[in-house]
C-alpha cells in the first residue's frame, strides 16, 4: 500500500557536493576505453554489471579525459549516439541514485537547444524519467549548463518533476567531471564538486526505456564533444 508524503519544494544556492548515502552501491560503469575501426559498432562493455551498451557512429580511442583513462569516446553532433537496453538496475525507483560523467565541448556555438549526456526515458514516458544534459543559454548560444531532472510518479499518482541547472558554463574547451543525484527529496546538478539543489519530491522513478548515451534519440540534442568513465550509483 502507498502512503501519501508531502511534497516540499526550497531553492537552494550553490553548496558543497552532496554524498551518496552509505548503501549505495555501484550499478554501472562505463569505461569507455573501447577502441574499433572507423564507424565501426563497438559493445559499451559495463565494468560493473551487465549493462552493456551499443554504440551507433561514435568515435572510439580518442584520448581519455579522466587520470588513468586509456580511451573515450567522440559524438559527432548529428549522428552519434548510444543505447543500454532497459533493466531495472538502472531506474531510481525510490532510491537514492547517483549519475557521474566526464565530458569535454570546445568553446563555440551549441548546436543544439541542449546536449544529452545520459537519460533514460523522456518528460512523456510512462513511470517517469531522468536525464543528464548540458542547457544552452538562450541569451548565448556559446553557453552551456549542466540541467539535471528527475520526474517520477508521487504515491497520489501525480507526476512531480525537478529540474535544477548549475551555473557555470561548460562549453569552454575544458574537462569537467558532472554529476546528477537525488538523495532523497534533493535534487542536485554537480560541476567538478560544487553543487547547485533543488528540494522537491519526485517520488518513484519507474520506466521500461532504454538508456541513451549522447543523444536523446537518434539524431536529436546529439551531443558535439568527449565523454568518458559514466556511472551510475544506487540505493
Amino acid at each position: 500500500m502507498r502512503h501519501r508524503i508531502p511534497t516540499v519544494l526550497v531553492a537552494a544556492t550553490a553548496v558543497v557536493a552532496l554524498p551518496s548515502t552509505a548503501s549505495a552501491a555501484l550499478v554501472a560503469d562505463w569505461k569507455m576505453d573501447e577502441e574499433g575501426p572507423a564507424d565501426a559498432t563497438v559493445v559499451m562493455e559495463d565494468s560493473a554489471g551487465t549493462n552493456d551498451g551499443t554504440t551507433h557512429s561514435v568515435i572510439t580511442g580518442v584520448p581519455g579525459l579522466v587520470t588513468g583513462s586509456a580511451r573515450a569516446y567522440r559524438f559527432d553532433g548529428t549522428t552519434s549516439w548510444v543505447e543500454v537496453p532497459d533493466s531495472p538496475t538502472l531506474d531510481p525507483e525510490s532510491a537514492d541514485f547517483a549519475v557521474k560523467a566526464t565530458v569535454h565541448v570546445e568553446d563555440g556555438q551549441i548546436l543544439d537547444d541542449s546536449y544529452d549526456v545520459i537519460r533514460k526515458g523522456d518528460t512523456k514516458t510512462a513511470g517517469g524519467f531522468w536525464k543528464m544534459e548540458i542547457h544552452r543559454v538562450a541569451s548565448n548560444t556559446t553557453v552551456g549548463k549542466l540541467r539535471c531532472a528527475y520526474k517520477g510518479i508521487l504515491p497520489d499518482g501525480t507526476r512531480s518533476l525537478a529540474s535544477k541547472q548549475a551555473t557555470p558554463d561548460i562549453v569552454d574547451g575544458r574537462t569537467h567531471t558532472l554529476q546528477c543525484k537525488r538523495i532523497g527529496n534533493t535534487v542536485s546538478a554537480v560541476v567538478d564538486g560544487t553543487s547547485y539543489s533543488l528540494t522537491k519530491s519526485t517520488g518513484r522513478v519507474d520506466n521500461n526505456s532504454i538508456v541513451m548515451v549522447g543523444s536523446k534519440v537518434a539524431g536529436d540534442d546529439v551531443l558535439q564533444g568527449d565523454i568518458d568513465e559514466v556511472s551510475i550509483d544506487k540505493g
